[in-house]
């Protein structure tokens, strides 16, 4: 029997599937703004029937029946919560689960006394409403109030009273100590998990826009495919007109003139794809070569907080507005003589010092970062702000692909420049030491010290914050 089969007819294995699709898997039913809600929600409820299990088990063993049969209503509460979460219902899921746990925690308190801890539950649910971000502040208010009124009703009238059930001091101090344990484990692991549920959403919500994205792509390169389809059939087609036409200069003139303009329209895509010396190479030589250069600096420009404006914005207007900006960056960059190097989703990496060297490139790249900044805050600056990183050093460029043709550059500089982005703020400009030591005559820096970089440990930066009363625009 092959070994995928046998994993799959494994019943651990399929058991441990089941569980991983629960909580990786999205319903369809999920609506893409509760995605972050959902898997929070969904982890809160799988937990709570879980630890009442675990108590069924414990009170079983105590002989506590009644304790037992409130356990298993518990367990059916919070089963119907998941159902109604993977339906779509959040709100009436979180009803029934926050009753749950404010009812059984007030019971079990009356049963088997204030000692053993259960009120704790109530205060680690009471911050749970306000993780739906579509639900009223009338539902989220009244839901954490009913918290904190059931928490102070049993401080000041069941604090005192003796349990219904006596259990031994041991027995209570395990209850005590056990809750008070699961409330931070629980407390840890919602947070962990909030962590992992907005990681998703963004994920998704990237690969939505970097769909987007492709898709523009994928019909610029199919335009100029039939642009070189175009070339080639008037290519076969002056073949065999010039046999049967040898004779007529004026019809040789015509078909001439044809290749030649259709050439040009052909190179005018080429060259809007690849920086200009690259794509002359591409169309004398068939192919590129890639080059080193010691000295380019490079710049990171990120929209800060766009997975939200994302989800502010219609799919259609969102795309208009970036593209609006970035068409924006393309004219300033090719005021300072700064090459456009790609667009990742919502980030913009470009480059000064290639393909043409020069020695004022760290100079023309933060002209071009003021420019843009100054921009983007002019038009709508209170909705889409960027951040920036910037650095300089070697890099290695060249292009990448056979059918889709990308000018790129690798190297450590790419990576320091993209953690300048990283540590930046919003509304600045965050250039290494490097650029630093090139530039500090002509811009107003302002240090920051040292500061940790993944993957990189510490690293002197700086905050850009204007040209010198020396500094001029190059």
């Amino acid at each position: 029997m092959p070994l995928p089969e046998i994993l799959t007819n494994n019943a651990i294995t399929r058991t441990l599937l089941r569980i991983f699709r629960h909580f990786n898997i999205i319903p369809e039913a999920i609506r893409l703004e509760n995605y972050r809600f959902y898997i929070i929600s969904n982890i809160l409820y799988t937990l709570a029937w879980g630890i009442h299990a675990v108590w069924l088990g414990v009170f079983f063993f105590l002989g506590q029946y009644t304790m037992m049969w409130i356990q298993l209503v518990s367990i059916s509460c919070h089963a119907v919560s998941i159902a109604l979460n993977r339906n779509g219902k959040h709100g009436t899921a979180m009803i029934i689960g926050m009753t749950e746990v404010i009812a059984y925690q007030i019971i079990s308190v009356y049963l088997l006394g204030w000692n053993c801890g259960f009120q704790y539950f109530i205060v680690a649910i009471s911050l749970f409403p306000f993780l739906k971000q579509n639900t009223s502040w009338l539902v989220k208010a009244l839901l954490s109030l009913a918290c904190v009124c059931s928490y102070l009703f049993l401080e000041i009238n069941a604090k005192k009273l003796p349990p219904v059930y006596t259990l031994d001091n041991t027995a209570q101090d395990v209850f005590n100590y056990s809750n008070i344990i699961i409330c931070f484990l629980f407390m840890a692991t919602w947070g962990f998990f909030f962590t992992f549920a907005v990681q998703k959403t963004e994920a998704i919500i990237l690969e939505r826009n970097k769909a987007v994205f492709a898709a523009e792509k994928a019909t610029e390169q199919a335009e100029l495919q039939r642009q070189l389809e175009v070339k080639e059939r008037d290519m076969e087609i002056y073949r065999l007109k010039n046999v049967e036409l040898k004779n007529s200069f004026d019809e040789i003139a015509r078909r001439n003139e044809m290749i030649v303009e259709e050439k040009q329209r052909s190179e005018a895509l080429l060259l809007n794809i690849l920086p200009e010396e690259a794509a002359r190479e591409l169309l004398n030589e068939g192919f590129t070569r890639s080059r080193k250069y010691d000295l380019v600096t490079v710049m990171f420009i990120d929209f800060v907080g766009f997975t939200q404006i994302a989800e502010t914005l219609n799919a259609e207007e969102l795309v208009l507005r970036v593209d609006k900006y970035f068409r924006a960056f393309d004219d300033i960059t090719l005021k300072y003589g700064v090459e456009k190097i790609k667009t990742i989703g919502d980030a913009y990496m470009c480059a000064g010092g290639l393909p043409s060297i020069n020695k004022t490139n760290p100079i023309d790249v933060l002209n071009a970062a003021l420019e843009m900044m100054k921009y983007i805050q002019e038009e709508h600056g209170h909705l889409f702000n960027i951040r920036v990183g910037v650095h300089t050093g070697p890099v290695v460029a060249g292009v990448v692909g056979k059918h889709k043709f990308q000018y790129d550059i690798w190297g450590d500089a790419v990576n320091i420049a993209a953690r300048m982005e990283q540590n930046s703020l919003p509304g600045r400009i965050n250039i290494s030491g490097a650029t630093f030591a090139l530039v500090k005559d002509h811009f107003n820096c302002e240090y920051r010290g040292k500061i940790e970089a993944k993957n990189k440990g510490e690293m002197e930066m700086y905050f850009v914050t204007g040209r010198t009363k020396e500094g001029v625009i190059i």
